[in-house]
């Protein structure tokens, strides 16, 4: 597969080489210097950060300041509710006290009022009730905030709500992780699911291939941060366990969440995001407040665009009348400008608006609205003018993010403006192995190949290993096996996990399979679980199935459909019906067509027809055709004679050769024999010799023996025993003693005891007496081997 592009967290950062190594920052080139030069830094510590006496206590600390959404308040709460128990809390206040003495980042994942900020609240205020919290605003203080918690006599801990907004050159990095957890500091963060996808290459988008890929890119600043934690998510939506608990609560607004729940969750029906959100869609119409509803689009689409917030109150006017215009412009009545702000930046419940000021003149918008609008299948697109202003506005910082967004957008525009700025970072000699890798993703989804090929090489000539992966896929699609591997290599050599995956599969294919087995290994050992599941399948067919199940099990951790299906494969082979039907199922959730074939088969052998039809049906509609043969003999069987047809003249429509030649049977034997020609002509080849036989029956029954000889004579010269025994019938019709022996012996070697007989005829005619005798005395032979024989059991699985 060729891997998307990049969303790595060096944001914008220059690269400059220096005399010992490279450095991620402003770097000062002077060509002729006459006199002295002093460079320094801008950016120094808020005067708070600087002591730690200034840093709340985490046991007194007030929930609002650490980032918590307020609910509607009551007299005594000021809008923070009861604290409801998550599922999660065990496993990260566990995680929290590992890190509390250690050191190390804790990270939780979650939806924009998901309830994530306030479980890690809590978990802080329970764990290390007693600590001085430091709250940095952004990633260039962290530095500052290293050097006040060396210094101070307490212990401390740094909270990091919106994680993302603190990656970066010159802000949280490995070594900068690194630097916190050697002076054992923990650090405590949050993270929305949005952003944590933006900047994990695991969730980034991939370009069509012959083979799923799980990308694992640690390249770039963020995703190697990511990388060192193992994030907890804290799920919308309420398990039944999370509900119960809230309605021990006496509460009302928590009674109410709880009631909303089966479509909210209870922390954002807590946080007035489902009120905001219907007053916002319901403010678009001619008797709402058309002209907000717009304002607050805008807004929202800069966000989905990338542009970091806040937004400039003149860039929200000047876009709003785009949405006004999509809305309905005029003819909706809009109301004034000034009636808009009001209404956009009312409070709901006491607890938050859609738009709030930040700033003079600076507007943030409620994340949830955001949030809701991407959970949205059908959300409509970002405007074009919105990505044109989001470029034109950003600071430098975001480009990168809105660069990413906008080519997985798609359109024309958003096309245009990722390549633009992607172009513009080569070209600055800005990240330039990024930018070439990205561009490379973006030729080739539009078709660019040669343009794409270039930018790969580019990028993999400056050691970027996804680049060099994805050359290898382009030339093994092209069937440049010699570049493939190349490139293979490449990527290989630099520790590039999917990598190792193609290279076992390339040995594999050559027959080398301990070799094979060798990178298979290494690829599962780094979690690449293509890796894992070919390591599994090759230690299963060498006869090491229980050292095959643990493999199977890891990928199957990451979801990988294969490896979920052969684990069931694994029950079933063992006898273990129901173990097998469960992992069956599983798999088949996941995509997996022969195992909803499988859990047909096992259904079938219970005399549950229902149950074999339903995941034959399942299979069919996954994409594995030859589920249709086993609808139509499951029909046939039933009775159904028409159900029976269709599903194999369905099965025939889409290529399925078995339902193909079911069919044509169905129509020989009713008598409709130019269907059935027609049917078989198109679909038969010269190396099918069962085809061949089926379309000289047709011909033969049709009057046209001349026309069906050559396909009984192609048949019977790959092996078909009737098609030779017909042979022979129709050369000894005509008397032709010479090619009907010729025919009858092949048929008869090959284990046919009429045409043994039927050789001895011939030879009695011929007067060879003693041969002919043979041949009856072989028929016999034959005849009682065949009511001796007992069928042997037929293998499970593909």
């Amino acid at each position: 597969m060729v891997e998307a592009k990049d969303g790595g967290g060096q944001r914008g950062s220059s690269r400059n080489e220096v005399a010992d190594g490279v450095f991620h920052g402003p770097v000062v080139q002077i060509g002729n210097l006459f006199g002295p030069a002093h460079v320094g830094s801008q950016r120094t510590t808020p005067l708070p950060l600087q002591d730690s006496q200034y840093w709340p206590v985490a046991a007194a600390w007030d929930p609002v300041a650490a980032g918590v959404h307020r609910a509607r308040p009551q007299a005594d709460d000021q809008g923070v509710p009861p604290y409801v128990e998550r599922d999660i809390d065990t496993e990260l206040r566990r995680r929290l006290d590992a890190v509390a003495e250690a050191g190390g980042l804790v990270l939780l994942l979650g939806h924009s009022a998901a309830g994530k900020t306030r479980a890690a609240f809590e978990a802080m205020r329970a764990v290390m009730p007693n600590r001085r919290v430091a709250t940095p605003s952004q990633g260039s203080e962290l530095q500052g905030v290293l050097a006040t918690i060396i210094e101070s006599p307490e212990q401390c801990v740094v909270w990091l709500d919106n994680l993302e907004l603190f990656l970066g050159p010159g802000a949280l990095d490995v070594a900068m992780l690194a630097a916190f957890q050697k002076r054992n500091v923990p650090l405590l963060a949050t993270m929305r699911m949005r952003e944590y996808k933006t900047f994990h290459p695991m969730f980034q988008d991939v370009l069509p291939t012959d083979a799923d890929s799980v990308p694992l890119q640690e390249a770039q600043i963020g995703a190697r941060v990511l990388a060192s934690a193992d994030p907890l998510e804290v799920q919308r939506i309420w398990s039944d366990d999370e509900i119960a608990r809230a309605a021990r609560f006496d509460d009302d607004r928590i009674s109410a969440a709880v009631e909303h729940s089966r479509h909210h969750g209870v922390a954002e029906y807590l946080a007035a995001g489902p009120a905001i959100w219907s007053a916002w869609r319901m403010a678009m119409d001619v008797d709402g407040q058309p002209r907000a509803a717009a304002l607050i689009a805008a807004a929202v689409d800069l966000a989905r665009a990338g542009l970091a917030g806040p937004y400039d109150e003149e860039l929200i006017v000047e876009l709003h009348e785009h949405y006004l215009e999509r809305q309905g412009g005029l003819l909706l009545r809009p109301e004034s400008l000034v009636e808009a702000w009001a209404w956009a930046s009312q409070q709901f419940h006491g607890v938050t608006s859609p738009l709030f000021e930040v700033a003079g003149g600076q507007w943030s918008v409620f994340d949830y609205l955001v949030d809701r609008l991407e959970r949205m299948s059908a959300s409509q697109p970002v405007l074009d003018a919105t990505w044109l202003a989001a470029k034109k506005n950003s600071s430098g910082k975001d480009l990168l993010d809105i660069a990413l967004r906008a080519a997985d957008a798609g359109t024309g525009v958003s096309t245009e403006v990722a390549e633009s700025i992607w172009r513009w970072m080569l070209d600055a000699d800005v990240e330039t192995s990024m930018a070439c890798y990205n561009l490379g993703v973006l030729c080739n989804e539009n078709g660019r190949m040669e343009e794409s090929i270039a930018y790969f090489s580019q990028a993999a000539k400056a050691g970027e290993p996804r680049a060099a992966f994805n050359l290898a896929v382009i030339y093994d699609r092209e069937g440049k096996s010699k570049k493939s591997r190349k490139w293979r290599m490449r990527a290989a050599d630099a520790n590039y996990p999917p990598a190792f995956f193609l290279v076992g599969f390339d040995l594999e294919e050559q027959g080398k399979l301990d070799e094979a087995e060798q990178w298979y290994r290494r690829g599962a050992e780094l979690n690449e679980h293509r890796s894992a599941t070919n390591l599994g399948k090759l230690l299963s067919e060498t006869g090491r199935a229980q050292e095959a199940l643990p493999w199977f099990h890891k990928a199957e951790e990451d979801g990988d459909p294969f490896a979920t299906y052969n684990i069931g494969l694994f029950h079933h082979g063992a006898g273990r019906r129901e173990q097998a039907e469960e992992w069956y199922g599983k798999a088949s959730a996941r995509g997996s067509a022969e195992a909803a074939l499988n859990l047909g088969t096992l259904r079938l052998e219970a005399e549950d027809y229902a149950g074999a039809r339903k995941w034959y049906e399942r299979a069919f509609e996954l994409g594995l055709f030859s589920a249709a043969g086993n609808l139509g003999k499951l029909l046939d069987k039933s009775n159904d004679a028409d159900g029976a047809e269709s599903w194999f003249r369905r099965g025939a429509e889409v290529g399925d050769r078995s339902s193909a030649y079911a069919l044509g049977a169905i129509l020989y034997k009713g008598g409709r024999l130019e269907e059935a020609l027609d049917l078989l002509g198109p679909l038969v080849s010269a190396d099918d010799n069962v085809g061949q036989a089926a379309l000289a029956e047709i011909l033969d029954e049709l009057g046209r023996t001349e026309e069906a000889i050559p396909y009984w004579q192609t048949a019977a010269e790959a092996g078909n025993v009737s098609a030779a025994f017909n042979l022979g019938v129709i050369f000894a019709k005509r008397r032709d003693l010479q090619q009907a022996k010729r025919w009858y012996q092949t048929a008869a070697e090959a284990g046919d005891a009429e045409a043994a007989i039927n050789l001895a005829d011939v030879l009695f005619t011929q007067g060879r007496l003693a041969s002919a005798s043979w041949w009856i005395d072989k028929a016999r032979s034959i005849r009682a081997g065949l009511a001796a024989g007992v069928a042997e059991p037929e293998a499970v699985g593909t």
